[in-house]
């Protein structure tokens, strides 16, 4: 898979495949989730819903099938291998952006989940249409603490078969290790958000825009990272 991602793009004449995949799908993600959040300033919770849905679980698999691909992804596998502009400009811009934009990644995936699940919970069916149910939402600590205890117990199944069938290398253990915490961090940043925003419908709005803002930062510093990468700097 890694040779075939590594092969000539069709967007610029230094860019790869797997970087011109990356780029479009990232465009085509971010497009999905302003349609998605119009439909939610219309009001029409059932389009809004779905399309969230879809597009989230996508993303999520295309994000995951692409890091099993390459391990760290496009943009970072290429490193200073692939940058061939001036020490300057490496170390002040393209690191700089790149940074960003990996912190970027992390948020968005975390939010993802988060405004996922938080929308089922959010709200409900009134006459075939999905809209916000306002009032406290808050998750109990007996469940709270099921979750926290099923992730914990998947991580270590899955530790265990890493080890001992597949004999994984470390990268790829810590690499299981983030996911699992990610899961781990988004079910704890409820018990923070409900006592910051107790009202469920609220803060789905609230939360939406914020996470709209993020995807559309990574749009730019994905596109700013890529002229540079590709178009810009390419490697000599």
């Amino acid at each position: 898979m890694k040779e075939i991602l590594e092969l000539p793009g069709f967007l610029a004449p230094s860019g790869t495949l797997g970087a011109d995949v990356s780029y479009l799908l990232a465009v085509v993600f971010t497009v999905l989730f302003l349609v998605a959040w119009r439909f939610a300033k219309k009001a029409e919770g059932t389009k809004h819903h779905k399309l969230i849905l879809v597009s989230t679980i996508s993303m999520v698999v295309y994000f995951c099938a692409y890091y099993y691909a390459r391990q760290l992804g496009v943009l970072s596998f290429e490193g200073k291998e692939g940058f061939g502009g001036p020490k300057e400009v490496y170390d002040n811009v393209f690191i700089p952006t790149l940074t960003t934009h990996l912190v970027l990644v992390t948020l968005g995936l975390i939010m993802a989940f988060y405004m996922l699940i938080e929308g089922f919970r959010a709200s409900e069916k009134v006459n075939g249409e999905f809209v916000l149910k306002a009032g406290e939402l808050k998750v109990g600590a007996k469940s709270f603490k099921i979750v926290m205890f099923t992730i914990l117990g998947l991580w270590s199944v899955n530790q265990i078969f890493l080890t001992t069938v597949r004999h994984a290398s470390i990268g790829v253990n810590v690499a299981w290790g983030l996911i699992f915490g990610t899961i781990a961090l988004v079910v704890s940043l409820e018990k923070l958000v409900e006592k910051i925003l107790p009202d469920g419908a609220r803060r789905h709005r609230i939360l939406g825009r914020g996470t709209m803002i993020i995807y559309g930062l990574l749009l730019i510093t994905s596109t700013a990272t890529y002229l540079m990468l590709y178009v810009i700097y390419p490697a000599k």
